[in-house]
């Protein structure tokens, strides 16, 4: 019996917007799969779904069988509405479902452990939402948001109870907005030793999130697809005829799928023009 439930694949579904999220996701399988045996990682994008039926009903198919499901980053009608059925369907047997930087009808979806986000907002919840403070939008909102979001980890870790699961999807959520392959994997590493129905499994070490820069500089000759803040670390170009800036989306480079600007950074170049990425 013991046999069986080792070799039984263990499916972690990760329903997002758009492809390049799956990069890290798929590519750390193999880095995943010697601890733990049977681990299947899949990921559906959203946004394939309007020009391919068979994406969709794909992605419901895993959702219904997921042990672990993530959703993020769904928030137009058409993919919520697509998606939610199956979700709804799942949520109460599987041991864990997570909806992060999402619509709202996708985060109430949310239990992990003893956190239920269906139900009324009570104790460390409620803190949540006094933390949260204005909904109103203003020139720093988002660099304010990004500040409290790495705090509240450090601060609901002093908190016991219920408070452990509310920090264990405030990091999933650190985890994915630093969207790297060593995220992703610390991620999915994370949530299998804390909610994975495998006593071989539990409390499987993972690093906290590396914390990367939130505007910074970028080039294909810098190692790893690093971002960097200081100009000085930028490669340069003896007397250019003009410099351009490009901008960039930061979770695009995290998730190495950059590509696109590495082609349109190269043209530049050839033709003596210094780029600031």
């Amino acid at each position: 019996m013991r046999d069986e439930v080792m070799h039984k694949p263990y499916r972690v579904v990760i329903v997002t917007l758009d492809a390049h999220a799956a990069g890290p996701a798929l590519r750390v399988s193999s880095r995943l799969a010697p601890d733990f045996p049977g681990l299947d990682v899949q990921v559906f994008a959203a946004a394939e779904w309007s020009e391919s039926p068979e994406a969709l009903v794909h992605a419901q198919e895993a959702v219904a069988k997921g042990d672990i499901v993530i959703a993020n980053l769904l928030f137009l009608e058409e993919h919520v509405k697509a998606i939610l059925p199956a979700m709804q369907a799942r949520r109460d047997n599987c041991d864990a479902m997570l909806g992060v930087i999402a619509d709202a009808d996708v985060v109430k979806l949310t239990r992990m452990g003893d956190l239920d986000m269906s139900k009324p907002a009570s104790g460390a919840m409620a803190l949540l939402k006094k933390l949260r403070g204005s909904s109103k939008a203003s020139a720093d909102s988002g660099a304010k948001q990004m500040k409290t979001l790495r705090r509240l980890p450090k601060i609901l870790k002093l908190i016991p109870g219920k408070a452990q699961d509310l920090r264990a999807w405030f990091l999933s959520m650190q985890y994915w907005l630093g969207g790297s392959d060593d995220n992703v994997e610390q991620m999915i590493r994370f949530l299998i030793g804390r909610y994975a129905d495998r006593a071989d499994w539990h409390g499987a070490a993972a690093d906290l999130p590396i914390e990367y820069p939130d505007v910074g500089l970028y080039h294909p000759d810098l190692p790893d697809h690093h971002i960097v803040t200081d100009l000085a670390d930028l490669p340069n170009i003896m007397r250019p005829t003009a410099t351009v800036g490009l901008l960039m989306l930061r979770s695009y480079i995290l998730a190495s799928d950059c590509a696109h600007y590495d082609a349109v950074i190269r043209a530049f170049e050839e033709k003596g023009i210094r780029v600031i990425p």
